[in-house]
């Protein structure tokens, strides 16, 4: 059974994030995964453990029962949550773990550092993102979970990657979201005219496996919040999708994972491995 993966560094933030990850799992069909920074006794090994009840301890047993209580009383079938202790991970460490361990995505908070106590390792989530696999769902503060609607993959279509296409293909058919091109010229390259971008479109999304629900929207803009306000407020996207690495994520992420501009997006972001 696939995961999704959370890490707990046992702030406030990172609880909001497991919460959310659990709803999440839940509509796709997917088990939740806790990785928690903790300070271990020398006394307890601990390792991978499941939600059953014979489980005599669990790291963080204040979480681990209330997420269990809400997978119990919220719509959908129940899921599996599993734990396992990562303090003693770095950030390579934690990547090679995701990429080992079934995962098909990770949930971080925006702008938070993953922190617990000076016994665990400081996590780069950067340096995550560049070594694994799957995409990174990267939730604002204060952000309840809802269902995604709509979901707008930002790119330059002459660019566009229909592996990643495949992936927001199969992610969104449960909920029958709406799925996006958004369509911005990379910096330093004349945009298309309309007509050869709905061409290329045409193209592009003869390769991508639930065609029908796809389309793309042309922002004849480069200026971040320009390209924001359209995309958050006049397209009234759920959830916007970058490339890790590419132009376009470095209009909305900084060098160590954080939003640029944050107030200008209030909505998740879906960074996927380049």
């Amino acid at each position: 059974m696939k995961s999704v993966f959370v890490i707990n560094d046992n702030s406030v933030e990172a609880r909001s994030v497991a919460e959310a990850a659990l709803m999440f799992a839940k509509s796709i069909n997917a088990g939740l995964l806790i990785g928690s920074k903790v300070i271990r006794s020398e006394s307890v090994e601990l390792s991978l453990v499941s939600g059953t009840e014979d489980d005599e301890h669990h790291i963080d047993e204040h979480l681990f029962h209330y997420l269990n209580v809400l997978n119990q009383y919220t719509e959908g079938d129940e899921t599996l949550i599993r734990e396992v202790d990562i303090t003693d991970l770095d950030s390579s460490s934690v990547a090679s773990f995701i990429n080992q361990n079934n995962i098909t995505m990770v949930m971080v908070p925006a702008d938070h550092e993953l922190t617990s106590n000076a016994m665990a390792k400081q996590l780069d989530l950067q340096v995550v993102l560049n070594k694994i696999s799957v995409p990174m769902l990267v939730l604002p503060a204060n952000w309840s979970y809802k269902s995604i609607q709509r979901l707008t993959y930002i790119t330059d279509l002459r660019w566009c990657r229909t592996d990643v296409l495949g992936y927001l293909s199969k992610l969104t058919h449960p909920n029958k979201t709406e799925l996006f091109i958004g369509h911005v010229a990379a910096s330093g390259i004349p945009d298309m005219s309309t007509d050869f971008a709905k061409q290329v479109f045409f193209e592009v999304a003869k390769g991508c496996g639930n065609y029908e629900r796809l389309n793309f929207h042309h922002i004849k803009s480069n200026d971040i919040a320009t390209v924001a306000d359209v995309l958050v407020h006049a397209m009234k996207n759920d959830a916007l999708v970058l490339i890790n690495h590419s132009q376009h994520y470095s209009y909305f992420i900084g060098k160590k994972l954080s939003l640029n501009q944050p107030q200008l997006i209030n909505v998740p972001l879906l960074l996927y491995p380049n």
